[in-house]
């Protein structure tokens, strides 16, 4: 990505005020100081109105760069520049950038909020500036010009109907299960629980004995360590994203499980990012995720917020999700999304 999407909006077409002065022929020679100032100003916010801020901010995710050329290439192809999020998964500075970005005055701003009741008041001064304010993943901002969002339910009686089953084949039906969970978003809360539900009525005998909270893989890293130490006969880790099943994957290599061990180990995840597709290829301990089509999603998040910006429809878009797994048609799921991805990002 550009610098340049990421400074503060200037005049399109290069035009600066130098130019807006010497400009005669077109008659801006002859403007006032104060004129020169609207001008100014009227140029600057066309190109704010053709433009869109993408606040994501788990740019660390094996997936953004897959969300970010959905988002970027359906922006072009309506004229719109992109602006993308530089939080770092920080409340703080997502509440920062939203704020400048309403400052500048984009037309529209599609959001991962890290805390749903911090955004309350930027939806207000979203509106209030004439900025469109979209929500990503969850439905859960009141007052918000449209969304996309993922059919977590479905995506999670996947996953955890696929656990089941295997607690049942591979382990008995007993398990001893571990979560690393994001309960203060609805989408984690959805994905988890979902899980454990469907988990549940194929294998009842699977107990959750540990959970945690854990996104990235850096957060997740530490938090399986102290997990497997404590309930060294775990079986089973449900991840509420695929860098978290990436990190608990990591911790368990490091405990160097034997041939039956690794054998009695599952990691799921959700979101469908191509490491993740690897590792389940390979026959690595993580032995499925919930799949959403990641350059789709980015795709249907500008065209929400550029559609909320022009009056248009739909505004709201929610998507199914697929299976990636070791067996069955996963496989095949697997092996498909990997070839796609790859042939996208090299």
């Amino acid at each position: 990505m550009s610098d340049q999407l990421d400074r503060p909006l200037e005049p399109s077409h290069g035009i600066s005020r130098r130019q807006l002065v010497l400009g005669g022929a077109a008659g801006i020679g002859a403007l006032t100081l104060g004129n020169l100032d609207s001008a100014y100003a009227f140029v600057n916010r066309k190109a704010a109105d053709k433009t869109i801020a993408f606040a994501q901010p788990d740019t660390s995710f094996a997936g953004y760069p897959l969300l970010l050329k959905g988002v970027q290439d359906y922006a072009k192809s309506r004229g719109y520049t992109v602006l993308q999020s530089h939080a770092d998964a920080k409340l703080d500075a997502q509440l920062s950038e939203i704020n400048t970005w309403i400052a500048q005055g984009v037309g529209g701003i599609i959001v991962l909020p890290l805390d749903n009741n911090a955004m309350l008041p930027l939806i207000k001064k979203a509106h209030s500036a004439g900025v469109k304010f979209l929500d990503y993943s969850d439905d859960a901002l009141p007052g918000v010009d449209g969304w996309v969002i993922f059919n977590n339910l479905q995506g999670a009686a996947l996953v955890g109907t696929y656990v089941g089953n295997w607690v049942k084949k591979t382990l008995g039906g007993k398990a001893k299960v571990a979560l690393l969970t994001h309960e203060i978003q609805k989408t984690g809360r959805d994905r988890i629980h979902g899980a454990v539900t469907a988990m549940q009525k194929v294998a009842p005998g699977a107990k959750v004995v540990a959970k945690h909270e854990g996104v990235l893989a850096a957060q997740c890293l530490p938090v399986a360590q102290s997990m497997l130490q404590a309930n060294s006969d775990l079986n089973v880790f449900i991840c509420i994203a695929d860098d978290g099943a990436l990190g608990v994957e990591r911790a368990f290599s490091q405990t160097h499980p034997s041939a039956a061990r690794k054998k009695d180990m599952m990691i799921v995840g959700f979101d469908g990012t191509v490491p993740v597709f690897q590792k389940i290829v390979s026959g690595s301990a993580i032995r499925a995720t919930g799949v959403l089509d990641l350059i789709k999603v980015g795709s249907a998040s500008a065209q929400a917020t550029i559609n909320a910006i022009e009056g248009k429809n739909p505004k709201k878009i929610n998507f199914p999700y697929v299976l990636s797994s070791q067996t069955g048609p996963g496989l095949a799921t697997t092996k498909a999304f990997i070839k796609r991805y790859k042939a996208i990002t090299g």
